[in-house]
């Protein structure tokens, strides 16, 4: 469902982010971005059978923004990738740095708890990932996606079914 990479020339700490990324969203794949163009990628992703194409990008060493790509062909048969939305992150702590480190993909989830939302921006990104993830959506899965308000910020954390935070926590501006 999704093809993971990164901007031109990463930092260490945007590759461990884009490798806890495709833990956590199922069925993705990640690859090197090298010196491929975003319609190189787009022309992978079709070839692996991917819908969206999702690339991270840093700012001063920290990841900072995810863009998000829908692939499709166009009117006149070639392929592209349209902006679906862009995830602004104003902080990220890695699976590495704390909380529980995935052994193996998620596959599934049980929900998308948007309980902790007060904001119209919280349910906006309750939303998308709602819908990036209809898919992927079990009622018997062991994790959930929770989002929350916190001084301006969205935070997302995923949780496993005993409640803890397992892979990445992002802070969503």
């Amino acid at each position: 469902m999704f093809l993971v990479t990164t901007s031109h020339r990463p930092s260490q700490r945007l590759r461990s982010f884009v490798k806890d990324l495709t833990l956590v969203l199922p069925g993705s794949v990640r690859v090197t971005r090298g010196k491929r163009r975003l319609v190189d990628l787009a022309y992978l992703a079709l070839l692996l059978k991917k819908k969206y194409l999702v690339v991270a990008t840093n700012k001063k060493g920290n990841p900072a923004v995810i863009h998000v790509y829908v692939v499709h062909y166009n009117a006149e048969g070639k392929v592209t990738a349209s902006k679906y939305f862009d995830m602004l992150l104003g902080g990220v702590r890695l699976s590495r740095e704390g909380g529980a480190k995935l052994t193996a993909p998620i596959t599934s989830y049980s929900s998308v708890d948007e309980s902790g939302c007060s904001s119209s921006k919280c349910l906006e990104l309750a939303g998308l990932l709602m819908s990036l993830l209809k898919d992927f959506i079990n009622k018997s899965s062991a994790f959930k996606i929770s989002l929350q308000d916190e001084g301006g910020n969205v935070t997302v954390k995923i949780l496993s079914r005993n409640g803890y935070v397992v892979g990445p926590l992002l802070k969503v501006r």
